[in-house]
């Protein structure tokens, strides 16, 4: 199915629950740089096999989705891609208007997370192992990209590079981007480069790839021969810097649900959201035994994550959370 926004069309696929007249309905966002057929896909199935119809996505620029210049990475328009979503699940007739929900994985849950704080529409949100965009975490995803893990290697007794090398290597990036993107708008050429390396970026000299390092590619690295297109657009590191979900979420009052742990994603940054979040129907799930990626495809905790969250939407519907 296909539907519009901004402009442009959408690709998706809707999951929908069997034997369900008018479920509630979820719209998800997958990590940085996602395909619907990735992380959205084991989270969506799973959800609608707990009765939710569950909508993922290519956003703009991305996939089968259409869009110019390709491999835009927009945090801004990918969530306006999720809010047309909604207005695509309403749309239909047989989805429940009043029940629905938001639901993301890395960098797609805080982006969550934002958008409830805006879009009266939304009755409850959950973020899984989020990519939470604030200034500390972006130079930890920096910095990380420098450190050259082996498996089986322990990467929390890894040297990371100092935060003032992080602040630099920031800069350097930023600087690229305001190149590409005058020369963009000067001659209309987009400068590429990978988006994911697995070599380590050079903590004094950083590296041209968006994600580099052996820890990403990791688990990028295999999408990488099932035809993922490994680029993203330079310029467009403007948009990602330039966007925090720091003033959204601390204005949420909305039900919410954030699972993380010690072995995602910048642990401090999951915590200082979490707290500054005003409502008081919040729950914060800890599980220090998962790693970051494990929580985007391994099937017994993405099992465990759409239960956790199934219980917190059921308990939002009920009045209960």
């Amino acid at each position: 199915m296909t539907y519009p926004s901004h402009g442009e069309t959408i690709a998706g696929v809707l999951f929908r629950p069997t034997n369900v007249s008018n479920p509630p309905g979820i719209v998800l966002i997958g990590p940085y740089s996602f395909i619907k057929e990735q992380a959205p896909l084991q989270y969506a199935t799973r959800l609608a096999d707990e009765g939710y119809a569950a909508l993922i996505f290519d956003p703009r620029t991305v996939g089968e989705s259409s869009g110019m210049p390709r491999r835009l990475e927009n945090p801004k328009m990918k969530n306006e891609d999720a809010v047309s979503g909604l207005d695509y699940l309403i749309s239909r007739g047989d989805v429940d208007k009043s029940k629905l929900f938001l639901v993301g994985i890395c960098q797609g849950g805080p982006e969550c997370l934002d958008i409830a704080s805006y879009e009266d529409r939304v009755a409850g949100v959950a973020s899984v192992t989020g990519y939470f965009r604030d200034h500390e975490t972006d130079i930890y995803m920096i910095c990380a990209g420098c450190v050259a893990w082996e498996p089986g290697a322990d990467i929390a007794s890894m040297e990371m590079p100092t935060p003032e090398q992080g602040e630099a290597l920031l800069k350097a990036r930023i600087e690229r981007a305001k190149e590409a993107r005058e020369l963009y708008e000067k001659t209309g050429e987009v400068i590429y480069q990978p988006l994911v390396d697995p070599k380590a970026a050079d903590p004094e000299s950083g590296a041209l790839a968006g994600l580099p390092g052996p820890v990403v590619w990791s688990w990028y690295g295999p999408w990488t021969l099932k035809d993922f297109d490994n680029r993203y657009a330079v310029m467009s590191d403007l948009d990602h810097f330039g966007y925090t979900t720091v003033p959204g979420v601390a204005k949420l009052n909305k039900p919410a649900l954030i699972i993380h742990g010690d072995n995602s994603m910048n642990a401090a940054a999951a915590k200082r959201h979490f707290d500054s979040i005003p409502t008081k129907s919040k729950k914060l799930i800890w599980y220090d035994e998962v790693s970051h990626f494990q929580h985007y495809d391994q099937p017994d905790i993405v099992d465990h994550n759409v239960g956790d969250i199934s219980s917190w939407f059921k308990k939002v519907l009920e009045g209960t959370a």
